[in-house]
């Protein structure tokens, strides 16, 4: 295991729980507690959460954008090193596509994540209706999430590298690098009727009888000798 790409999964995963768990617990809790308030009470709470509030987000997001951009240069690298597909795998599989999708529906979550906890009199618009674009913004991040989930099903690859998958190959080897002998598949060792009458045991221990023409060849060795 390549610790870079584990320690890039890792921030990647991380970034991603905090920047839903914040969503989630706006829009569920904090927005529908502050309802019952006063106008201006909502407003110094809300500004004194944005004050907190706002070096995560742009942390999260700079996490995600960093370790999502890393992840998929890497692998990328990685399926023409090692040959899926002869370096066609991603489009085979439309996995440039699906990027791009999520790509774009991360950066429409982001702008919305920014606005909400914004001060800009351009993003006022988002603030001034909490509720419904915390929404929007987590039904984008929750498609991010199955996008991402789907296209980590889909690069499974390999337990194997390249090279190694190739030089299985060479020496007849299967998909679980087992080598394979021609026609081996055919052949089948006879079968030993010591387990059919259900006397295990004895029928160790008493050797199988011979058959008929076993019993006449024996038989006949002895006068051939003389």
């Amino acid at each position: 295991m390549d610790p870079t790409l584990l320690l890039l999964r890792w921030a990647h995963v991380l970034a991603a729980i905090v920047a839903m768990g914040g969503l989630v617990f706006a829009r569920f809790a904090l927005v529908p507690a502050l309802s019952d308030l006063d106008a201006a009470t909502r407003d110094r709470i809300h500004e004194s959460i944005r004050r907190r509030w706002l070096p995560w987000v742009i942390g999260a997001i700079t996490v995600l954008l960093a370790s999502g951009l890393a992840n998929f240069l890497l692998f990328n690298g990685r399926v023409k090193a090692d040959g899926w597909a002869g370096g066609y795998w991603m489009r085979q599989h439309g996995y440039h596509a699906l990027f791009g999708a999520k790509f774009l529906l991360a950066m429409v979550a982001f702008y919305f994540a920014s606005g909400l906890v914004g001060r800009g009199a351009g993003t006022q618009w988002i603030r001034d209706d909490r509720a419904k674009w915390l929404s929007v913004t987590l039904g984008l991040t929750l498609a991010v999430v199955l996008l991402s989930g789907w296209m980590r099903q889909l690069h499974t690859g390999p337990n194997l590298s390249g090279e190694q998958l190739r030089a299985l190959a060479g020496a007849g080897a299967g998909d679980f690098g087992v080598r394979i002998e021609p026609g081996a598949a055919a052949r089948q060792e006879p079968a030993d009727d010591r387990y059919e009458d259900g006397r295990a045991g004895s029928n160790f221990r008493t050797p199988p009888k011979e058959s008929a023409s076993e019993e006449a060849a024996s038989e006949a060795a002895p006068a051939a000798a003389q």
